[in-house]
């Protein structure tokens, strides 16, 4: 019993000690997405996102859960869409301090004018982030019961 209160004891000194080194990166992106629809047709636009990401920026590999507020706008001809969600997001961010990869995955909830209404959907990428401040994120938006939206973004870190 004591072998086992000394090790949890020494596993929650450890994982304090971790989460401390832990914080909020904020951050504002901005990209060129392409919408598919139905018919395989393909609308250029723009998106734009704030958010935060938390993790430890200095170990090689960290847990990181975060959120962002994200908009785009679909100005294609015969076709315009606007869109704004809430992406509460997981992932793991895995690299030396300087360039570090960011596999991530989020659900998706807000209002789309192309579907008219609430909807969710899911959002799964990878950010390849260069530094302290400066990412490009490479993603895939799905709203439910539509086609794909991919996304580049480049991301300034704060």
């Amino acid at each position: 019993m004591k072998k086992l209160l000394l090790i949890l004891t020494a596993l929650a000194l450890f994982c304090i000690s971790a989460d401390a080194q832990r914080r909020n990166i904020d951050y504002a992106t901005a990209g060129v997405i392409l919408s598919v629809d139905d018919a395989a047709k393909l609308y250029p636009g723009i998106d734009l996102a704030y958010g935060f990401r938390n993790y430890n920026r200095s170990a090689f590999v960290s847990f990181a859960y975060g959120a962002e507020a994200y908009g785009y706008w679909l100005p294609s001809a015969g076709f315009s869409s606007m869109g704004i969600y809430g992406i509460p997001q997981i992932g793991v961010v895995i690299g030396p301090t300087n360039f570090k990869v960011y596999p991530h995955t989020g659900f998706m909830a807000g209002f789309s004018t192309t579907v008219g209404r609430f909807n969710t959907g899911s959002s799964n990428g990878v950010a390849f982030e260069f530094g302290k401040n400066a990412t490009v994120d490479f993603c895939a938006y799905y709203i439910f019961g539509r086609a794909w939206t991919t996304a580049v973004n480049f991301t300034w870190r704060f």
